[in-house]
């Protein structure tokens, strides 16, 4: 006969009871009416990032270009443990935690200025064996950016970089003069392909983009078609 061994007092707790929840809107007073803006994200050891705002109305007006609409266009690269932080001495082998965690920092505050933007970012997409741990930065960096969105009510766009890569090729980016030749962009380029691509994919779909800006294209926006 066995003996039962009393257990320790024990409470459940439910998490999700205790935690804030998430607002899910933006305030009035952040809403930008005369922009739609997209932030475009390379996510890596260095992280590619563009923003591309346009004008609303080129989205929507069949004869209207959104390459002659672009008034705002800035890219740049983020490193997110490739050089900087503590790579060699963390404790975890192999990874920079502290500049891959300043990376996301950096990348998140960006987003948080602007809160209309659309966030839309590579997805990762696994090609080759290899067993080092930096192969899945973009995992974690992707991860990690999309929890920081989240706690602001936002949530990420995906899209395949073989997509963005077979519409905005080098030679036409050259063309429409988006080219960025000074040092080696390759990252922040690949980041523009995508809001580029984004940006036609609103052009081309009413309810793509009314889930990409509602305040705008929304059945309650300034520029609503319904």
């Amino acid at each position: 006969m066995t003996t039962q061994i009393r257990m320790r007092g024990i409470t459940t707790v439910d998490l999700t009871k205790m935690t804030r929840r998430r607002r899910g809107y933006i305030d009035d007073s952040e809403i930008d009416y005369d922009s739609a803006t997209v932030i475009a994200i390379d996510p890596g050891g260095t992280t590619g990032w563009s923003l591309i705002s346009v004008h609303p109305g080129a989205l929507i007006e069949p004869n209207a270009s959104v390459l002659d609409n672009i008034f705002t266009h800035q890219h740049g690269q983020v490193d997110c443990g490739s050089h900087r932080g503590n790579l060699g001495s963390s404790l975890h082998s192999g990874i920079s935690t502290d500049g891959e965690c300043s990376g996301i920092y950096d990348l998140a505050k960006f987003c948080y200025t602007w809160p209309c933007a659309a966030v839309v970012i590579e997805d990762f997409q696994l090609r080759q064996f290899r067993k080092d741990r930096d192969l899945l930065s973009p995992v974690r960096i992707t991860a990690a950016l999309e929890y920081c969105l989240w706690r602001k009510g936002r949530d990420a766009h995906f899209q395949e970089p073989a997509d963005a890569k077979r519409v905005c090729t080098d030679e036409r980016l050259k063309r429409w003069q988006m080219y960025d030749p000074v040092g080696s962009m390759v990252h922040a380029r690949d980041a523009d392909r995508h809001a580029i691509l984004f940006l036609r994919k609103c052009k081309a779909n009413a309810e793509f983009r009314k889930n990409a800006f509602p305040y705008l294209y929304g059945d309650r926006g300034s520029y609503s078609t319904s």
